[in-house]
């Protein structure tokens, strides 16, 4: 296994334990939030990561939390540049928010 997913699979850990402790109810949305804390953890890296990267590392860190991640391919409006954009949704309940932030 990659080294990354390896670290995402220790974040998976983390990820489960903090979920257990939020109510049944809101896990969803806590589960969308770990996810896009995940991604922004990434994105802090000043080496970027190609976005299959990024996706596989957010997916693994997330493993088994009601949340499903996938990529997006956006265009900026202002700058007309193609990206693709992390979207994270919660399963079972009102989502957080708006998709992720560019890259």
């Amino acid at each position: 296994m990659a080294r990354y997913l390896e670290t995402a699979a220790q974040a998976n850990q983390v990820a489960q334990n903090l979920l257990a402790m939020v109510p049944e109810e809101s896990r969803p949305q806590a589960a969308d939030l770990i996810a896009r804390l995940v991604n922004l953890g990434i994105r802090c890296s000043p080496r970027g990561v190609q976005h299959t990267v990024r996706l596989n590392a957010v997916r693994r860190a997330v493993h088994g939390l009601p949340v499903r991640v996938r990529m997006e391919e956006r265009t900026d409006e202002r700058t007309q540049r193609t990206y693709n954009a992390l979207i994270t949704e919660p399963l079972g309940g009102k989502p957080t928010a708006e998709g992720m932030e560019e890259d």
